[in-house]
């Protein structure tokens, strides 16, 4: 029963790759324009100098992610909360490449119309709505106390690498329609930048049996070495004498692998060959072990040039005509700031999120391949405790993580390293 049930995760995970025709009956909130105009960032207020305007610059990529929300309540009384639903919309710039972004855009709206409607796989608004006033019913009609009212759906976007060659856009579903826990599952999606295509395994060599060879060896090796990993692939659900070959070998496939800023990864899906409590299988290959199996246009290049990040209040001046790339806004009521790169900076992310021992990130916000002198508008609500915005990036020296928050000396804005609450 748990493969029929993989099989059938695996197809609702995957299905968004595809296209879809609408359903006119439901209700669908406004999905991404995909033209080239619609996905460059939005200018500078005109109130800014007309040095400080939006100006052409060799910024090259930008992903901005924004989440859609909605919320339902029970249809007797209107109070109790019982779904919640909500998916991230990313949003692809890239300078001198409208062509490009606009093809990439096009796909993501088409994955997000998907996972909207459902498409007849019981995962879209109106079916989850369905369910959730179903399972309020039972569980007030039953009398079960303490029974769980809310269900979920989420669906999540992050950005894994970004630069002139690729972009990997990695999908995290999650679902949770009452029981003991919910399910999960990704999809990668890695694109080519100079052209908008979605990428496909055949894609990365012009040997690609060759290739295929090299991965599957690679991961049975990978098991065959590692005892604990071993011990998580559950030999039960396959025919008895099946080997390590061919059970890895159908995760080649689309949606089960992505590049990211450390390699090739290969992913299984929940119970596909392993228990829910082991998680999906994941394969991390280093780009130094895939030099000759992948063509070296897919490959990413070295960074070899640093830079710094440095805060300015938002009525100040820009010093040396700085260029603002791009506005971000957090949050209406917060502060206006600018955000300054100083040299080059490759892979800029600002993430929100909050503090479970550590810093976890709960919303991708922005992207950019790489800043060099210029600048990013920056709107946001800074809090009075512990901060909820992270800023990181790489440079020739390596990773840097800065968190946005107040001085406890005078108040001012800060990008601190050091986690402390203020206040």
């Amino acid at each position: 029963m748990k493969r029929i049930l993989a099989l059938l995760l695996m197809a609702v995970f995957t299905f968004g790759l595809c296209g879809c025709e609408k359903i006119s009956s439901i209700d669908l909130p406004p999905l991404p324009t995909v033209t080239p105009e619609a996905a460059e960032p939005s200018a500078a207020p005109s109130a800014e100098p007309a040095a400080q305007t939006e100006t052409e610059s060799a910024h090259g990529l930008i992903v901005s992610i924004k989440r859609t929300t909605r919320q339902a309540y029970d249809p007797q009384e209107g109070s109790k909360l019982i779904l919640t639903f909500s998916y991230d919309t990313p949003t692809v710039y890239i300078e001198g490449g409208e062509a490009a972004a606009a093809a990439i855009n096009e796909q993501t709206a088409l994955m997000e119309d998907a996972f909207y409607t459902g498409n007849g796989y019981g995962t879209g608004y109106n079916d989850m709505l369905t369910m959730a006033e179903d399972n309020y019913n039972y569980v007030v009609n039953a009398g079960i106390e303490g029974g769980m009212l809310e269900l979920v759906n989420s669906r999540t976007v992050s950005v894994e690498r970004m630069d002139d060659r690729v972009l990997t856009l990695l999908y995290n579903d999650y679902s949770f329609t009452g029981g003991a826990h919910g399910f999960y599952g990704d999809t990668g999606c890695s694109f080519d930048v100079e052209t908008g295509r979605l990428l496909s395994l055949e894609d990365l060599s012009g040997d690609y049996d060759a290739l295929a060879a090299f991965l599957t060896d690679y991961m049975v090796n990978t098991v065959e070495n590692d005892p604990e990993l071993a011990q998580r692939i559950d030999l039960g659900l396959f025919e008895e004498g099946t080997g390590y070959a061919e059970i890895l070998a159908p995760l080649l496939r689309q949606g089960a692998w992505y590049f990211d800023g450390q390699g090739l990864v290969i992913f299984s899906s929940l119970y596909e060959i392993s228990s829910y409590a082991a998680g999906p299988i994941v394969f991390s290959i280093p780009y130094a072990q895939l030099q000759g199996h992948v063509d070296d246009r897919w490959l990413p290049g070295e960074i070899q040039d640093s830079g710094s990040l440095e805060l300015a209040a938002g009525g100040e001046m820009l010093p040396d005509n700085t260029p603002i790339i791009d506005k971000l806004d957090v949050g209406a009521e917060g502060e206006s700031l600018y955000l300054i790169a100083r040299g080059s900076v490759k892979n800029l992310r600002i993430a929100k999120g909050e503090y479970v021992n550590s810093f976890y990130v709960t919303e991708n916000l922005w992207n950019c391949a790489g800043m060099e002198n210029c600048a990013l508008q920056l709107q946001c609500l800074i809090p009075e405790g512990m901060p909820n915005l992270r800023i990181s990036y790489d440079d020739a020296e390596g990773s840097h993580s800065y968190y946005l928050s107040h001085s406890g000396l005078d108040g001012s804005v800060i990008l601190t390293d050091t986690v402390e609450a203020v206040g």
